[in-house]
């Protein structure tokens, strides 16, 4: 692959800051229309790497190219109208309102301001926030998993054909990060842009990438598609990294071990309204309606509970430290 087949290309890239050197000779083609994660520990120059796509950050030496041209050959402004962004935390404007920071790069390339409201409709119609309840909101009246969708929403608004997400879901809580994982495949079942996403989470590489480079200390280990890495790791690093990937994930285990675990609240009887789950539905099948409700009526062989978002958290929760103290 060359540099004008791939949508982004590192070329003998590298780069120092004054604590030292923190990308070495990087080369990698990463292809377009698919989702391609930049996994590694932290320190290992995944968000350094993402950031030279964009010009946030300028090589020391070498070049990236973009769409086959130099990125410092580019209109900054121009550039980054291409290329949306998707930090961490969100980052929304604060003073300005869901539907303001959605059209905030539409604006500024002068689309037409129903246009801008359309399109900012539809899509956060797609991440199930309806501009009806949400676009006149400030992001201090969204939960962390509602303002991550409206950072995605404004990533997508002017329609780039490519995505930098730096640890998108990181800061979440586990099933509001499934949640935003599934309805970013989803989405990109259905848009097809160029996703390049940053993680330091093994499992979220290989549930969500097409193609994975894993980094460790600025340097690329392997590049491969999920099963290549898992059934051939190019070395002991990644052998190791990815070691503790595919362990059983506690969000596979039912609403009746949440039951048994005692943490729901049993009911003498069933509501007329309201969420209802079976007791062996899976945690992760349940997490739309726990986001939806806050809480699901689980019925199980010996009654009826009430298991709430906070009560599955707290199972996750034992079930890791269980894991992490090898029991």
């Amino acid at each position: 692959m060359t540099e004008s087949e791939a949508a982004v290309s590192f070329k003998h890239v590298s780069k120092a800051f004054a604590g030292g050197t923190v990308i070495s000779d990087l080369n990698l083609d990463i292809p377009a229309h698919g989702i391609f994660v930049l996994v590694g520990p932290s320190g290992s120059g995944k968000t350094t790497t993402l950031k030279m796509i964009n010009g946030l950050v300028v090589p020391t030496g070498g070049d990236v190219y973009y769409a086959g041209k130099r990125v410092k050959d580019y209109d900054l402004q121009q550039l980054r109208w291409r290329i949306g962004y998707v930090l961490q935390t969100g980052a929304l404007f604060p003073n300005m309102t869901v539907a303001q920071n959605i059209a905030v790069i539409p604006e500024m390339k002068h689309v037409a301001p129903a246009e801008i409201k359309r399109t900012g409709d539809e899509l956060l119609a797609a991440v199930d926030l309806p501009a009806a309840d949400y676009a006149a909101r400030y992001p201090s009246d969204l939960s962390g998993g509602e303002a991550q969708r409206v950072g995605i929403v404004r990533a997508l608004a002017a329609d780039p054909p490519t995505i930098l997400m730096d640890e998108p879901f990181s800061a979440l809580d586990p099933l509001s990060r499934r949640q935003l994982q599934d309805l970013l495949l989803s989405l990109q079942a259905k848009l097809h842009k160029t996703i390049i996403f940053v993680t330091h989470d093994m499992n979220e590489a290989l549930k969500m990438g097409d193609h994975i480079a894993i980094m460790h200390e600025g340097r690329i280990q392997q590049v491969g598609t999920p099963e290549e890495i898992k059934q051939s790791p190019a070395n002991q690093f990644v052998a190791d990294f990815f070691a503790g990937a595919g362990k059983a994930d506690p969000l596979s285990a039912e609403f009746e071990d949440v039951v048994a675990a005692g943490l729901a609240a049993r009911i003498q009887e069933l509501p007329a309204a309201g969420k209802f789950i079976a007791g062996k539905t899976a945690l992760d099948a349940g997490v739309e309606q726990l986001a939806a409700a806050g809480q699901v009526y689980v019925q199980c062989a010996d009654g009826d509970y009430v298991v709430t978002a906070g009560a599955v958290l707290q199972y996750i929760a034992r079930a890791r430290a269980q894991d992490d103290n090898g029991n």
